[in-house]
Parts: structure tokens; sequence; C-alpha cells
């Protein structure tokens, strides 16, 4: 999929933001992955993939994670990419 940050959808996993990305038909297998829990700040995962978010629930980072049920990938611009690696770990105490 080539180099760089992509957010990829599931259609019943939900959204991550990740580098890594390999594809195989609906299945996925991403180096580094963290989930997008719940963002705030942009409207779809095409403005999200653009700018960022200004807020939300950003998932700790895993190495290594297999989706399969994959309909979306969309590569993040470097702003993008620089607003979600910045974003808090979300995570229970």
């Amino acid at each position: 999929m080539g180099k760089g940050y992509f957010i990829v959808r599931g259609i019943d996993s939900g959204v991550f933001f990740g580098r890594g990305v390999q594809q195989d038909g609906t299945k996925v297998e991403m180096g580094w992955s963290r989930r997008i829990h719940y963002w705030e700040g942009a409207t779809a995962l095409s403005q999200i993939s653009v700018d960022g978010i200004r807020r939300g629930r950003v998932c700790v980072p895993v190495e290594g994670r297999v989706v399969l049920d994959v309909c979306e990938i969309i590569p993040c611009t470097d702003v993008a990419a620089v607003n979600l690696l910045s974003q808090p770990l979300w995570r229970a105490e």
C-alpha cells in the first residue's frame, strides 16, 4: 500500500490509524496501529485523514493487527498523521 500512515475502516471492527498496511481483499495486516474509538472535530474519515481530530478517544498502540472486514483504506496527510500521533492514549486507569 505504500509508506506512511493510513486510516483503515472495518465494517464491524471499527476505525484504525496506523502504518505498515498490507491488503489482501478485505483482510488488512497493520504493523503498528491505534484504534480510534471516538472523535470530535471531523465530519467523516476522509476529513480525519486530511486534518486529524480536535479530540477523541484513541487507544494505546499495538504492534501487529489483522483486520478481517476492511471496507475502506485512506492515506493520511502529514498534518493528520502528526495530529493523530499526538493524541493522548485512551486507556483504563
